[in-house]
């Protein structure tokens, strides 16, 4: 299949509401989550974590503790996790005061770097922590609602397990199998697909009519799958992304996450260095900023002079130039 067909498929399949997918020589239709669906999957999985604490199965915390007391794994493991997710969202947060593409660049990098330090952590913590009642409850009313998906026909009325009873009596590899054709269905629709989706040539007629969502999708907000709510919100945002900036570098119009961190800077701080470069302050110039970086920022690439005269400057600050010192060498103290 090609890349615009696949985008076309997800289309399709999240304005369904459903997939078609194939199991055993068999067509089965799964049902796309919703909202609603939630509040079912809350109750199914109490009841499973009621069930593991009457078995005697220990709770997170009581494992949490055992390792801790037995210097396994420590409260400093758990506040570093924290402290890791605490730097992630001051990185994100201060990504709308960064104009040079480069340097934003350098900043997603720190920010993945940082996003598998702590998944490293915590996929170490799961380990340790092995099964409790909070994981037992989770992965049994996932595999519960998995199965619960499954319908033998286009309008979703005919459930393939219509009675609790057939679930319960299914063999482990049965489940086994339908998972897997759900989880390989259902990464078509991981959120930087649907991004991407969007921001396919097809997709941009849809661009003026996702302020109407009933009109969208035939049905109110709160009745939409979880897939669809995406489609409409990040809708919304590149369409706002595109009508607020009139020049957006052709090489990240398709790229949503390069999108998404342009329409972030705030116009505040383009304009700064804007109306610094139009004044000839030498010291706005962006030292060893690359073509790419004066696009991406809507500035005019300076002459060799200005960039020169930089250059002596940074080199009596010891290679580089803060914003600071920019700001400083500008006259603005």
């Amino acid at each position: 299949m090609d890349k615009i067909s696949y985008y076309r498929e997800i289309f399709r399949d999240v304005v369904n509401g459903y997939s078609e997918v194939e199991l055993d020589d068999n067509t089965f239709f799964v049902r796309h989550l919703s909202v609603l669906d939630q509040v079912d999957i809350d109750k199914i999985q109490r009841r499973f974590y009621e069930s593991a604490i009457k078995r005697g199965i220990p709770t997170e915390s009581e494992v949490l503790s055992a390792l801790n007391k037995d210097n396994i794994w420590t409260e400093k493991d758990e506040k570093e996790i924290d402290r890791l997710e605490d730097f992630i969202e001051s990185l994100i947060k201060n990504k709308s005061q960064i104009v040079l593409k480069s340097k934003l660049d350098q900043q997603n990098k720190s920010i993945q770097q940082t996003r598998k330090k702590i998944n490293e952590l915590q996929n170490k913590r799961n380990e340790l922590i092995g099964v409790c009642a909070e994981t037992y409850a989770a992965k049994r009313s996932n595999d519960h609602y998995v199965i619960k998906s499954f319908y033998n026909d286009r309008e979703l009325k005919s459930a393939v397990f219509p009675d609790e009873k057939e679930f319960d009596e299914l063999y482990s590899e049965d489940i086994a199998k339908f998972i897997q054709v759900y989880n390989n269905t259902f990464e078509m629709f991981e959120e930087l697909k649907i991004q991407e989706m969007i921001l396919q040539d097809f997709y941009y007629i849809y661009f003026p009519f996702s302020d109407d969502t009933v009109g969208f999708f035939g049905n109110p907000v709160c009745h939409l799958t979880y897939n669809q709510l995406k489609l409409i919100v990040y809708t919304k945002i590149f369409k706002g992304i595109f009508e607020q900036n009139q020049n957006i570098p052709e090489n990240i119009k398709k790229d949503p996450q390069a999108l998404l961190d342009y329409g972030s800077v705030s116009e505040e701080a383009k304009q700064k260095v804007r109306d610094q470069i139009e004044k000839g302050q030498d010291g706005a110039t962006l030292f060893n900023a690359t073509d790419e970086d004066y696009e991406y920022a809507g500035l005019k690439k300076p002459s060799d002079t200005v960039k020169n005269s930089l250059h002596q400057a940074a080199l009596k600050k010891g290679g580089s130039l803060s914003m600071q010192d920019l700001m400083e060498l500008s006259g603005h103290k």
